[in-house]
């Protein structure tokens, strides 16, 4: 059961902090991958953790090398200043901090010039993500907060970009590759990777004010937020290797792998039947809304039934390459779960976030094709044309 005073996810926010606190090895090498003393990484990490701290009861040290690791770097830097207790709720209010700012940028730009179709995206951005990604389960993990605070962040500097008169390629380049960076070293494989590729799509198609430069600067932003991304694994890799050995890459390697492939084994899982499957989805997608399922699929469908209607309102705009660059930005999250269906399955109950963007940009498109359909449409709500 997910509580939202603790928060849903206590074996990564276990593992973090029994990562945070345990010493093992050179000061290099825990600063690239940290140690662990868990017997078995199991739904048992918690009280393991529990008696490695108040009964001194430690298992076998060992680095665990399959991700960057930068929430932990985070916690262990907090825990020297702050209880865990005050670091959950100082993560929470973050993010809750970021999407009413995302929300107040919004509505003061609306009364200051009109609920332009900018505004009306970021709006529906903001007030979807803070309903439907579980922010109340989620908000205070030390595994998934930091990430979020990066996502939310990055889309509040577009935000701020697509307000602006103008905007420059190069601007996007910069901060799509620091956006990148920071999402791989934060992401413990929650969504990041994917919100961050979409929200990248999405975002500069709306912050870009040209239209003959549209496609290039969305295609270039995106390319340098996987070029990041890629460099920061690089060099992971490259000191994994150094302070390691072959033997620890070569093992994270085939873990990941087996991911992708579907060929990972985990015990105590139930097969993936379609009975298994809706059961561990629908889980998941109570996870995004206090616990209802059903008007998680009831909103989703009528954010894509009615997000569907105004792209094909849009296509007859001046819009429509606007319109379809949002649409094809929920093309990255399927294409992740197609290439990462077993990983989903297994962490379906909080991989079902991502979709908070499929709800998001299909009222942003339905509200955008409302709007062009106003006679009395501020005239700043269409992109500025090609110079």
């Amino acid at each position: 059961m997910m509580d939202a005073r603790i928060g849903a996810h206590q074996f990564n926010d276990c593992l973090i902090l029994d990562q945070a606190i345990s010493r093992s090895g050179t000061r290099a090498q825990m600063t690239v991958t940290p140690p662990n003393d868990l017997a078995i990484r199991t739904t048992g990490v918690c009280r393991e953790l529990k008696d490695s701290v108040l009964n001194g009861k430690h298992g076998q040290m060992n680095f665990y090398q399959n991700y960057i690791h930068g929430h932990t770097v985070l916690a262990r830097l907090l825990l020297g200043v702050l209880p865990v207790k005050a670091i959950r709720m100082l993560y929470q209010l973050v993010i809750y901090g970021l999407l009413v700012a995302g929300l107040v940028f919004a509505m003061r730009e609306a009364l200051s010039r009109g609920a332009t179709v900018n505004v009306l995206f970021w709006l529906c951005l903001f007030a979807s993500f803070a309903r439907f990604y579980g922010v109340e389960y989620f908000g205070q993990s030390l595994g998934h907060a930091p990430a979020d605070a990066v996502l939310l962040g990055y889309a509040l500097w577009l935000q701020a970009v697509s307000y602006s008169e103008q905007s420059r390629p190069a601007e996007f380049v910069t901060a799509a590759a620091v956006f990148g960076a920071l999402t791989a070293i934060f992401e413990f494989w929650t969504g990041g990777l994917p919100l961050g590729i979409a929200l990248t799509i999405a975002g500069v198609t709306m912050a870009e004010r040209r239209d003959d430069r549209l496609r290039s600067s969305v295609v270039q932003a995106c390319v340098s937020f996987v070029a990041a991304a890629a460099a920061i694994a690089a060099i992971k890799i490259v000191l994994t290797q150094m302070l390691f050995g072959d033997g620890a890459v070569t093992s994270a390697g085939s873990q990941f792998f087996a991911r992708v492939a579907g060929s990972a084994q985990f015990n105590g899982f139930p097969p993936p039947t379609v009975d298994n499957i809706i059961s561990r989805v629908s889980q998941g997608l109570g996870g995004m809304a206090g616990g209802q399922p059903v008007l998680v699929v009831m909103i989703l469908s009528l954010a894509i039934v009615f997000g569907a209607a105004g792209y094909t309102h849009l296509r007859r705009t001046e819009l429509r390459s606007r319109a379809a660059l949002i649409a094809a930005s929920n093309l990255v999250l399927v294409l992740w779960v197609a290439a990462l269906n077993h990983h989903f399955y297994i962490h379906a109950w909080f991989m079902t976030r991502i979709f908070a963007w499929t709800i998001a940009t299909g009222f942003a498109l339905f509200a955008m094709a409302v709007a062009t359909r106003q006679s009395l449409a501020p005239a700043n709500a269409l992109p500025v044309a090609a110079e």
